[in-house]
């Protein structure tokens, strides 16, 4: 009978495991911004941006969290994307991603997260001015 529990318990934790949170929809509003935009050459270099929704979608599905600190000093890019997506458990969220791989969720009610994906495949106009070893991105 243990046997036969043991069994039934962990077929339903690989079941729950294999029914993930998984991105519905994806919506692109703005890419190619700068937020420092009294810079035009790097608003040119901005422009350059322009992650496609099946690379957000890779993004926010592979991304883990990082504090706030990370994203502004470690990886801060002024070239972003900004949207919404919609999860299949918690519903629609604002999204926004830098060029040098973090970004970020916000809920409706005001909660939000801090992201960061390093193996992102999008063009990055900043890149080499980490400071973070990853030369083979230059």
């Amino acid at each position: 009978m243990a046997i036969r529990l043991a069994i039934a318990v962990a077929a339903y934790v690989f079941a729950t495991q294999a029914n993930a949170r998984t991105i519905q929809n994806v919506v692109i509003l703005e890419t190619g911004r700068n937020s420092n935009s009294s810079d035009q050459r790097l608003s040119e270099d901005c422009k350059k941006f322009n992650p496609t929704a099946r690379q957000v979608k890779e993004f926010f599905t592979k991304a883990y969290i990082v504090p706030n600190r990370f994203v502004v000093h470690d990886r801060f890019s002024p070239c972003y994307a900004s949207g919404t997506l919609e999860f299949s458990d918690y519903g629609k969220v604002n999204w926004s991603i830098t060029s040098g791989g973090a970004g970020g969720i916000s809920w409706y009610e005001g909660e939000g997260v801090y992201l960061y994906y390093r193996s992102y495949k999008w063009f990055d106009p900043m890149a080499c001015t980490y400071g973070d070893g990853e030369v083979m991105r230059c």
